[in-house]
């Protein structure tokens, strides 16, 4: 259970992750090409990096590894639509076996089972950001799975952030909504 509330960590995954395949599946070949907020990426690698990332953390929730890496190479291939949803299908098989005991050795830290999950939810949130204001699909879910997401970030994310990722963080307005307030602190103008 995460500290934010009553949604567990793995639920919001699997809520975030359902929400990340209906926007990729609105997503169509001609807008692959088109560049996101992500310096230097395009549509096509925001979704790549979406799969890579969340291949690397089913991989650890399957108890394949403890020390989980993103498959190199094109993981995007011909059909976005089919490599995204099969990521999906897999995540969620892995996540719903998952032992919650284990440790997760990432390169730049171990973490809990429950925490990496939700590392693997906040990159799906930032992402799905990035694919929404680019392509103009939009990219919805619960306040519960923000907070969520919004917990585990700032328990992962310092000063010193990947920017390729995560521009410095942005003051919210007087009464932003939780979606604006995780989006803000990962450096987004949402």
């Amino acid at each position: 259970m995460n500290p934010s509330g009553d949604l567990p960590t793995i639920d919001a995954l699997d809520i975030a992750l359902d929400s990340s395949a209906g926007l990729v599946r609105r997503i169509t070949a001609s807008q692959l090409h088109l560049i996101t907020p992500n310096p230097g990426w395009t549509v096509r690698d925001v979704i790549g990096h979406s799969i890579g990332v969340t291949l690397k953390f089913a991989a650890f929730a399957a108890g394949t590894t403890d020390q989980p890496r993103t498959p190199k190479g094109d993981l995007v291939g011909a059909d976005h639509h089919l490599a995204f949803e099969k990521t999906v299908q897999a995540a969620k098989v892995s996540w719903a076996e998952v032992d919650l005991s284990r440790a997760c050795s990432l390169p730049f830290g171990e973490f809990s089972a429950d925490l990496a999950a939700g590392i693997n939810l906040f990159d799906l949130l930032a992402h799905g950001w990035d694919l929404e204001t680019t392509v103009g699909a939009k990219y919805s879910c619960p306040d519960q799975v923000w907070a969520v997401g919004l917990t585990a970030a700032r328990q992962v994310i310092g000063k010193d952030r990947d920017p390729r990722h995560y521009a410095p963080e942005l003051a919210t307005g007087a009464h932003p909504t939780i979606r604006s307030r995780f989006l803000r602190y990962l450096g987004r103008q949402g």
